[in-house]
């Protein structure tokens, strides 16, 4: 999975699970009306140190000497992070569904089918000053783990037979 496929079955579970409008952060559209949610995504990282496996698989195509292309693929567990913000009155409930319900896996699966999530930390009240006034935010973290392959075209080895005869 790709890192934009992964953010956007995340911005859809949120919004299944909350009934809130989700968006993802950077849009660079017009803030949409009191209460909505907002998707940060911050980063991926490999979970292990080392691939679990990589996949061999030949393309269809030939090089350009006639040898046929081979994909390698490495199979790598990764973790995606997401800073989830709640906007509105009543933000911390406005994400608390999040915390209940990465907890029972039938919520998840329509949403995730090659994706777990990890961990989600506390709900953080996190009001700010804007605009001379206070108003409400929230905030929690999401961590979402799955498998990335990405392939890549590797060098084929020649193959060639041969007989040894005894003397």
């Amino acid at each position: 999975m790709t890192n934009d496929e992964v953010w956007s079955a995340v911005v859809r579970w949120i919004a299944s699970v909350t009934g809130t409008l989700v968006i993802r952060s950077h849009e660079g559209t017009k803030v949409p009306a009191l209460p909505y949610v907002m998707a940060n995504f911050t980063g991926m990282a490999q979970v292990r140190a080392h691939e679990q496996l990589i996949e061999y698989t030949a393309t269809g195509q030939t090089t350009p000497e006639d040898k046929p292309e081979i994909s390698a693929t490495p199979v790598i567990e990764a973790e995606w992070r997401f800073s989830v913000h709640a906007y509105g009155s009543e933000p911390t409930g406005v994400l608390r569904p999040i915390a209940s319900a990465w907890k029972v896996s039938q919520i998840m699966e329509p949403m995730f089918p090659a994706l777990v999530i990890h961990d989600v930390s506390q709900i953080r009240n996190v009001p700010d000053w804007i605009n001379n006034r206070w108003e409400p935010r929230a905030q929690l973290d999401l961590i979402v783990r799955g498998l990335t392959r990405d392939g890549f075209i590797v060098d084929t080895i020649d193959e060639t037979s041969f007989d040894i005869a005894q003397s």
